[in-house]
């Protein structure tokens, strides 16, 4: 079961919570993930893309794994 509440939030927050399909998950996600302070981190939480420039800077990332993750970053930037 649901209950609506009304809370105040910043602006700019607002302004991104607008871009999320489903608002209603998203605050309760993020309300249970802060409350619940047993919740372990999970890289899964992560962009993929974070996760693939974390991956970059490590020294044990194989040298085929970096030009990849080289090639894929610079077909995201010369596209138009």
């Amino acid at each position: 079961m649901n209950i609506n509440r009304t809370f105040s939030i910043p602006v700019a927050t607002a302004v991104k919570l607008k871009a999320e399909r489903n608002q209603s998950r998203t605050v309760t996600r993020a309300v249970n993930k802060y409350l619940d302070e047993k919740e372990e981190y999970s890289p899964s939480d992560l962009p993929t893309r974070q996760i693939m420039l974390v991956l970059r800077l490590r020294e044990d990332c194989p040298q085929s794994i970096r030009v990849l993750i080289d090639d894929y970053f610079d077909n995201i930037v010369t596209k138009p």
